[in-house]
């Protein structure tokens, strides 16, 4: 569950979303997120994500890659130092453990729910939604959306987000901070935007 809690989460970073931006500021801004994502129909990107456990003097990193295509069908997996992978395709969600296959049926709750948070990501309807409370503000070149989840599962894992916007208006960096104050980094690395995708990556 926490992965799949994650990739969501992921995804609205990878397509959405210091001196707190004034209200002008943010509605122009929640525009050309909106107007950018509109104009995304496929994203692929690779990751390195780190997880950082206060009782551990190092922190775990890991490395994968991700595939979206408009509207509903995701590819996102880690490589390295393990193999997970978790295909999102219409109505079916298809997860790759080390090589134990599984999946969730398309009226399961849990499923509906990410659904719903990855079509709001990719339309840009994070920011007039209300799953969470969301406050700009400039860090450095990049602008930080700070997210506070308003709903009790979602709090269950993380007590805030937080998107690192470039001037492209897509996300580089992503950090989740747990209610214990542990958190993930995940940075983006070689984005590719609206480029054509072979459909067998969305097949498991």
């Amino acid at each position: 569950m926490k992965h799949l809690i994650l990739i969501c989460t992921l995804l609205i970073s990878s397509i959405v979303a210091s001196q707190t931006l004034s209200s002008a500021e943010a509605s122009e801004f929640k525009k050309k997120v909106v107007a950018k994502n509109k104009s995304i129909q496929t994203m692929q990107a690779t990751f390195q994500q780190k997880k950082h456990l206060d009782f551990m003097s190092k922190d775990i990193e890991t490395f994968g890659e991700m595939a979206f295509s408009k509207p509903d069908r995701l590819n996102w997996q880690y490589n390295k130092p393990y193999k997970y992978r978790v295909v999102f395709n219409k109505d079916h969600i298809t997860i790759n453990d080390e090589g134990n296959v599984s999946q969730l049926k398309a009226d399961n709750k849990v499923f509906k729910r990410i659904n719903n948070l990855i079509v709001s990501s990719v339309s840009g309807d994070i920011f007039s939604g209300k799953e969470f409370a969301i406050t700009l503000s400039k860090a450095g070149n990049k602008v930080l959306a700070r997210l506070i989840p308003k709903d009790k599962t979602l709090l269950k894992y993380m007590s805030e987000i937080h998107l690192y916007l470039a001037s492209d208006y897509t996300v580089d960096t992503v950090k989740l901070i747990e209610p214990s104050k542990d958190y993930t980094e995940i940075i983006f690395t070689n984005k590719k935007l609206n480029t054509p995708i072979n459909d067998n990556i969305f097949k498991m």
